[in-house]
């Protein structure tokens, strides 16, 4: 029997819930190598196998291993953005559990939902989320972030209740989601935002700056001040790919700037591979 075979045969065990089972299953992988891992990686998508395998490669506990549940991650169309947060912060720290976001971000949508009990327009319901998070939950921009990872996954944030642009804009569509609010983000050049693109929209929420409102032709001009791209595709929503490559980026220029040229070149190789064409499909 072939490898590839081999391993086409664990498909049946792979969601069986026995740890003797599972870790049987871990083995094979780990020893069939990398094409364990593209075996793997070819079912993460898949609609009844993805979970489990994408629960083996982050239990495989190498970076590389972790950096493949990611992109795995990335192309399940069905999974929501915390996932890809989740998987890409294991990289770093594959310790993380499932739930590592989950207890902190049910808190503050219920207290958003709380506070807006009863009818409002778009603009109290953003005035309120901003509040939340902001006012009460003390989430701050941290100005100076270059050669800090920690601003950049979401677990650190949570804990430090400080973060970059990207992180806190994250942490923040996060809530609205839960809270039932349908935003988008924006990934503008120099300054990751939120925005609302529904009925009366565009409403451009720049969370690094407290929840400031800010309009269309107020982050055009300032793009071009700044000499900055200012096509219309950098003010409209971003996709998770375009959202997690963003990431990649920021992290890949927070590890070189530590000096980490391993992590920074594993990183930088995730924001090349989000930037290529997918050969599945759009994530």
């Amino acid at each position: 029997m072939t490898v590839t075979r081999d391993l086409q045969a664990l498909e049946r065990l792979l969601d069986d819930p026995s740890p003797v089972v599972r870790g049987a299953v871990l083995g094979r992988v780990r020893s069939s190598g990398s094409a364990g891992m593209r075996w793997l990686r070819g079912l993460a998508s898949h609609p009844e196998l993805g979970a489990p395998a994408r629960d083996l490669l982050r239990r495989l506990g190498t970076p590389e291993a972790a950096a493949l549940g990611f992109l795995a991650a990335v192309r399940d169309a069905s999974a929501p953005l915390e996932e890809g947060f989740l998987a890409l912060e294991r990289i770093v720290r594959p310790e993380l559990p499932d739930d590592a976001y989950e207890p902190e971000l049910a808190r503050l949508a219920a207290r958003v939902r709380e506070l807006g009990a009863g009818p409002a327009g778009i603009r109290e319901r953003l005035k309120t989320l901003s509040r939340v998070f902001i006012g009460e939950g003390g989430y701050r921009g941290e100005e100076d972030t270059s050669d800090q990872p920690d601003a950049s996954l979401l677990s650190k944030v949570i804990e430090r209740r400080r973060g970059n642009p990207l992180s806190l804009c994250a942490l923040y569509l996060m809530v609205a989601r839960r809270a039932g609010l349908d935003l988008d983000p924006v990934s503008v050049p120099g300054r990751f935002m939120v925005g609302w693109f529904g009925q009366g929209g565009p409403i451009y929420v720049d969370v690094f700056a407290g929840g400031e409102f800010r309009t269309r032709d107020e982050i055009a001009l300032a793009l071009r001040e700044n000499d900055l791209p200012d096509s219309g595709s950098a003010l409209a929503p971003a996709d998770r790919r375009e959202t997690l490559a963003r990431a990649c980026r920021n992290l890949t220029a927070q590890y070189g700037e530590r000096g980490d040229a391993p992590r920074a070149n594993l990183f930088a190789g995730l924001a090349r591979a989000l930037s290529a064409p997918d050969p599945h499909g759009p994530a």
